[in-house]
């Protein structure tokens, strides 16, 4: 007790002292818990998928070569489907017009087949 009458004002009751530290320690917990579950609800799909993916391999649902094509899969989509909202925004913005962006997708479509494609030929 002897710590806490250094701390506090004249007029204060040591019961006072309880009234706000808790209050403010407890509202403390719950921002820090609130950051942690908006970094883990930010997690990206490729940490979230990457995450399944071990999972299925130490249960034994898939075997090594699986894992890695499918988490090579993933890689390729999660580039594909950035690649197509930057064309998306490069249309919003009309820095682009619409045939280009039709054959910039097409184009994008058609490498990532052939990405896929020799993917799947390499494992």
């Amino acid at each position: 007790m002897v710590y806490f009458r250094i701390l506090l004002p004249i007029n204060m009751e040591p019961i006072h002292f309880y009234f706000i530290v808790f209050p403010l320690g407890v509202l403390i917990v719950l921002l820090v818990m609130l950051v942690l579950y908006l970094a883990r609800k930010d997690e990206s799909l490729y940490d979230r998928e990457s995450k399944r993916l071990r999972t299925m391999l130490h249960s034994g649902t898939i075997d090594k070569q699986t894992f890695e094509r499918m988490r090579n899969r993933v890689k390729e989509e999660i580039i594909f489907a950035e690649e197509l909202e930057r064309l998306y925004t490069l249309l919003q913005n009309k820095k682009i017009d619409q045939d280009a962006y039709a054959k910039l997708t097409e184009q994008l479509e058609k490498n990532f087949r052939h990405r896929v494609k020799e993917l799947v030929l390499h494992i």
